[in-house]
């Protein structure tokens, strides 16, 4: 039997120890974990495999365990690892990996190399930008360009500290100013590098993310999802990881058509093959588009995952009525154009659950018990993907983020919506647990939306100009 070893320990690895565990190849799943997942200890545990706890972003660490499993293959499910270099290791052991080398993770690590590499190689989708090292370069700016842009973290710092400024004029009170400065202050404090701020031409449209599987010569997109990332309900609040996902029915979403679709293939396809070219070795894993449908473009490159997104999927694993373990395998080894996918035609929809101080305070929300009723909600037909959460004993005690996501597939989004809401009411806590209502049942809105912005890029596209804006340069930043 083959032995494959699995890097993370979320709800996202939930999902692939699941593909993997049930996978006709008979895998004999091993964990490494900074916690004990319930969910990845169930598949390693009836697999008969091991579950290590130790540093998921330590190359020792990583390289410790692979010396005493020997695995056939890896899989690493969070981007953090893959930014140390450990997709890296494993191939230096000769072992092959699910998940890119650091140079062509820095796609995900650093917006300000995407945004450059998509402007080098002329990439569709692509958005102006400009980046600044310091608070005052940055507010300046945006004081004088006097539009609307979004002002984000110029690397990754687990989906956190987006904001949008619209409609800026150049008197300002000094309240406002200050307020400003502020919001782009926060954003600064979470970055470490030397270049802190990425200012971006603010687009609107709904978003959706596109996940696509290369071992480097074939490539397999996966269907669309759809990401939900703000706390609160009607998609307010604070940015978080994903507090829920759809996805379907079909590839597609009912906001998406098929020629979108296949447009926002090519861009992510592409982009796999521009950074081939620019680090000098081929992209093995996945890579994910996350997109917004725009006036300015049609599909539009937001940002990119070096892995799958979460909750996305759990929303897209489920849906996949093929042996996902075994394309796992194939991506790993280089022979993904031998697999096919066959999708549950039906869509998806996806909630987490996380306690009281979720996101904003990781202490607040960490070490209360959680409870279940896990056979019953299985019994509903809804699927348990594990987060932040760790076996202790015979305890659940949340870890700060997001505790547990429920998934339900059914004909229709609202009976989807209906099963998930009926399964969150055999989960409690000690504490206040959040989750979103909304999330599945806005399709009616994003389709109005989407027809708007579809009439819009359709429009210029007979023009000839889409892609462009009049007050921002051909080379990316103002004129």
């Amino acid at each position: 039997m083959k032995k494959v070893l699995l890097v993370g320990d979320g709800a996202r690895e939930n999902a692939l120890a699941e593909a993997l565990g049930s996978s006709e190849e008979g895998y004999v799943v091993y964990s490494l974990s900074s916690y004990r997942n319930p969910g990845i200890n169930e598949v390693v545990g009836k697999t008969g495999g091991r579950y290590f706890i130790g540093d998921i972003n330590s190359v020792e660490e990583v390289r410790r365990v692979i010396k005493e499993v020997n695995p056939d293959f890896g899989v690493i499910g969070p981007e953090d690892p893959l930014f140390h270099g450990i997709a890296d290791e494993f191939r230096k052991e000769g072992i092959p990996v699910v998940g890119p080398n650091s140079e062509g993770a820095m796609i995900e690590k650093s917006k300000v190399w995407m945004r450059e590499l998509m402007w080098k190689y002329s990439i569709p989708g692509r958005l102006r930008f400009k980046y600044f090292n310091t608070i005052e370069e940055a507010a300046k700016f945006i004081l004088e360009y006097g539009g609307s842009v979004a002002v984000k973290p110029a690397e990754q710092v687990g989906g956190k500290g987006v904001k949008v400024v619209a409609d800026i004029q150049a008197y300002l009170s000094d309240e406002k100013r200050r307020a400003i400065t502020t919001s782009v202050g926060s954003i600064a404090n979470l970055v470490k590098g030397d270049v802190k701020i990425l200012i971006e031409e603010k687009v609107d449209g709904p978003e959706y993310t596109l996940h696509v599987l290369t071992d480097g010569k074939s490539y397999l997109p996966l269907p669309l999802a759809q990401d939900n990332k703000n706390a609160y309900e009607d998609g307010i609040g604070p940015e978080t990881g994903g507090m829920g996902a759809i996805s379907g029915p079909g590839y597609l979403l009912p906001f998406i058509d098929q020629e979108e679709f296949t447009r926002s293939y090519e861009i992510v396809k592409i982009t796999a093959e521009a950074i081939e070219r620019e680090v000098k070795q081929s992209y093995i894993g996945i890579l994910s588009g996350q997109m917004m449908l725009t006036s300015i473009w049609g599909p539009t490159i937001i940002e990119y995952y070096a892995r799958f997104g979460d909750p996305e999927a759990s929303a897209i694993i489920p849906r996949i009525k093929s042996d996902f373990g075994k394309i796992l395998e194939l991506l790993a080894t280089g022979h993904l154009s031998r697999a096919k996918v066959e999708v549950d035609e039906r869509p998806s929809v996806v909630k987490a659950i996380a306690p009281l101080g979720y996101p904003l305070d990781k202490n607040k929300a960490s070490n209360h018990r959680i409870w279940l009723d896990l056979p019953k909600i299985r019994e509903m037909g809804c699927k348990v993907y594990f987060g932040s959460v760790a076996l202790e004993g015979n305890s659940l005690l949340t870890k700060g983020s997001r505790a547990v996501e429920i998934v339900a597939i059914e004909d229709d989004y609202g009976r989807a919506v209906e099963k998930v809401d009926k399964c969150f009411s055999l989960i409690s806590s000690d504490t206040k647990l959040l989750f979103r209502h909304d999330i599945g049942r806005t399709i009616d809105q994003q389709i109005e939306k989407a027809q708007i912005v579809r009439y819009s890029y359709k429009r210029r596209e007979a023009r000839g100009i889409l892609g462009i804006s009049a007050d921002w340069s051909p080379n990316g930043g103002l004129w």
